[in-house]
Parts: C-alpha cells; structure tokens; sequence
C-alpha cells in the first residue's frame, strides 16, 4: 500500500480557548522496560473483568504485535506515583493487513484506505482512569490526522461499547457483535472513526467531549509526530519482531 499523505493543519476547527494540566502524562513507550510496564497494568486491567484472557493470551507479557517496529504504544502514567495507569497500542494496515481485514468482511468503504488498529486499551480503575482514557483516544485520533490515516478501528465489549458511542465512534456491522483474535470468544463490537469527518462528527452530535479534544491545550499529552510518523514508515522488510532492543526510536 502507498504511504499517507502528512497532515501539518491541526485536526479541529475551533480554536484552543484555555490549557488543562492532567494528573498524569502521555507519552510514547520507547523501551522495552515502558513495554513491561504497560503488559504488566494491561494484565491487571484485563483480570478485572477477564481473567481467562490474561492466562490463554499471556498478557503480562509482551505480545508479538508490542514488539514491532512499525507499531506505537502510547503510556499514561501517574505524576504522584510514575505507575502506568492506562496504555493504547496502534498499528497500521501500511505494511501488512491489520487482523480486522483478515478475519472478517469489512465493508466496501474501508478497502484500500490507510486504516488504523487502536488496540488493547487499558484503564487503571478509578477517579483517574475516566481522564485517562479520552486523552488516550485524543492522542491516538491527533497521530491518526496527522500521519494520515483514513479510518481508525476499535473493538469494545460491553458496556464499555458505551462510552465508544458517546464519543461518537460508529459501529462498523451496525449492531452486529464479532469475535475477533484479540479476545478469543468474546463477542464484541467493532467500531470506526472516519478521521477528516471527527471533528464535523462531534460538532453535529454536540458531543460533550468536543471541548476536551478540541478547544483544551493538554501540555501533559507529549507526542512525537515526527517518531510516530518514522515508526508508521518502517517498511517491512525493516519490521523486527521477535524482540526489543534497548531502545525503539
């Protein structure tokens, strides 16, 4: 597939009125100790709520896709305690077909477009996990602009199908529940968000959050355009996956 076009605009149409201070920082992983932290609090949000998945899929551990050079994986972690209270994996279908592609029969309007897999998210329960995961959305939705992907794809199981909803993602079957190898069994639905539609999205939908994504400077939110945009263009002959090296940038 050819690369994407970078996009240098910001992804909003209104402006930024003030600047918010998080109790937490997001930044991109770029060790393999940040990636032992982040499996380690990915198995203990999973076994919550999923505990045979943690044990079938070994999710303390990292897993083959954690591992990639062409993948990114953003971190949340807790200014009072350094804890890593939230993470979010993305890959693209740039050098290979994501699993959604493979598995299962994606409509006509994602077909040669430049797609987006946000994958295992994770929250640390809690006041600060209801924080922690729209700023993780937000900077996954910023690097999906500006990298310039067409469509970015998540699955949610109930209920945190939700909250998807509320911040206007769309559902990919229109209701239709799939099961997919990221959790084996687990019925779930499969969402979409069109990135150059977001912002007229939660415009029309008044969505709530709109003022968060759009009109709020998060300085704690430190993204790396630049390595993301390295990192999407490994080619594959390039991709090394069987283990990290010290550093991934």
């Amino acid at each position: 597939m050819s690369r994407p076009t970078v996009r240098l605009d910001r992804p909003y149409s209104h402006a930024i009125t003030e600047t918010q201070l998080l109790p937490f920082t997001i930044r991109l992983a770029s060790s393999q100790d940040d990636i032992e932290k982040v499996c380690l609090q990915r198995a203990q949000a999973y076994g919550r709520h999923q505990p045979d998945l943690v044990t079938r899929l070994t999710l303390s551990r990292p897993e083959p896709d954690d591992l990639r050079d062409d993948v990114l994986i953003l971190m949340a972690e807790s200014k009072e305690t350094g804890e890593v209270v939230g993470a979010l994996r993305l890959q693209t279908n740039l050098n290979q077909p994501l699993r959604f592609e493979t598995e299962l029969a994606l409509p006509e309007r994602f077909r040669n477009k430049h797609l987006l897999e946000a994958g295992r998210m994770t929250v640390r329960n809690g006041p600060e996990g209801r924080m922690v995961l729209p700023a993780l959305v937000k900077a996954a939705f910023e690097i999906s602009y500006r990298v310039g992907i067409d469509f970015s794809l998540l699955i949610g199981r109930s209920p945190i199908d939700r909250m998807y909803h509320a911040m206007q993602f769309q559902d990919v079957f229109d209701g239709e529940k799939v099961v997919t190898s990221a959790q084996p069994g687990v019925p779930v639905t499969l969402f979409y968000m069109d990135i150059t539609q977001a912002d007229n999205r939660w415009i029309a939908a008044a969505c709530p959050l709109y003022g968060f994504m759009a009109q709020t400077l998060h300085p704690d939110i430190d993204i790396d355009f630049e390595r993301a945009q390295r990192k999407f263009s490994v080619p594959l002959s390039m991709v090394h996956e069987p283990e990290f090296s010290e550093s991934l940038s």
